[in-house]
Formats: C-alpha cells, structure tokens, sequence
C-alpha cells in the first residue's frame, strides 16, 4: 500500500427478510475488509412471508475510493425499498427512500474522515467495542426474562392436575423461552463475529 492510501471505517445495519438480506449480504463480497452477520430476528417456528425477519451488519474498513462502490450497493438497496443506517463510532444516519449514488457519497464523504490504515482499524476495534457492549446488555436482560421464563415453566409443571388454560399458559411460556434461548444464542453468535479479528 502507497503512503497516500487513505482508509475509512465504519459499519453498516441493514433490516429486512432474512433470504432477501443473505443474497444482498454478498454483494459485500467483493469489497475488500468488509465482514457480514446476518442474524434472522423472528422465531424460527412461524411462518413469515418472504421470510423471518433478520437483521444485516457488515463492518467495513476500506480505501476511502471504495466509498463511491459501497454508495452504489446502498444505492440499489434503498431503490428497492430498503433502509440502512450507517454508524460511525457511535454516531448513527438513517437512509430511507430513493437517493442516487452520488447523494449517498456526498453524506459519506461529509461524515467519514479518511485516515491511515492504522487509525481506520482502530476505529473499527473501536466501533465494535461498543457493539458489543450493548450486545453484552442486551444478554443480560435476555437472561433474566429466560430465568423467569423458566421459573413460570418449571411452576406450571410441578401443578398435578392443570386446567385447560393452564395448559395453554404453559404452553405459551414455553414457547416463549424457546424464542428467548434462540435470540440468547443469535446474540452471541454476533458476539463472536464481534470479537473475532
């Protein structure tokens, strides 16, 4: 890499369904330093049109040039009626509706402060640790719920007889501690795309 070479770093957040998002995901491919998660967000038992809804990260450390080809893939995004929301350390700018490519490169170029290598990655570490701090929040919260979640289960299971609306309670919480177990383990899967380097 040439002296001059200038980087940028920031991720991307992306909400949608989650086959839509997987296919779109790759388009990031082709952008060096980019790594995605895609992590679905509905439970995995309902039925959903066009699929679960997921959410898309992609962490981007790039040449400050390619800045006009990630403007082009949010571009054709937002055109088929998608969002983003591009952060910045702990700054955060919603696109919503049509924009040009162009118009996206301008806000980015306005906002992202191109920088030597060095600098850019340590934004990264930088962005990623407070991702994973508020990751690390929400596992906290989500523990408690599925500790009561299993205190309610583990109550109605210990009845001997149980009415029919018992039953269906039980079966609600159940099904809602499933729910919960699998976003615990959604979130910590993101975790360890966070932590990885």
């Amino acid at each position: 890499m040439r002296s001059r070479d200038r980087f940028v770093a920031f991720d991307l957040v992306f909400l949608g369904r989650e086959p839509d998002l997987g296919t779109f995901s790759r388009k990031f491919d082709e952008v060096k330093w980019t790594s995605t998660h895609l992590r679905r967000l509905g439970p995995e038992h309902a039925a959903y049109f066009g699929g679960a809804p997921a959410e898309l990260v992609v962490l981007v450390v790039s040449l400050a040039a390619n800045v006009a080809t990630i403007a082009d893939i949010l571009a054709k995004r937002l055109g088929k009626r998608g969002d983003s929301a591009l952060r910045i350390g702990k700054k955060e700018i919603t696109f919503q509706g049509p924009w040009k490519t162009k118009e996206i490169s301008r806000v980015m170029a306005a906002t992202i402060t191109p920088t030597s290598k060095q600098e850019a990655l340590k934004r990264m570490r930088q962005a990623k640790s407070h991702r994973i701090a508020e990751t690390r929040a929400k596992l906290v919260d989500l523990e408690h719920a599925i500790g009561d979640y299993q205190g309610l289960v583990q109550g109605f299971n210990n009845m001997p007889k149980k009415q029919a609306w018992q039953k269906r309670r039980l079966r609600d919480f159940k099904t809602r501690l499933a729910e919960l177990k699998k976003e615990r383990a959604q979130l910590v899967s993101f975790m360890g795309f966070l932590e990885r380097d």
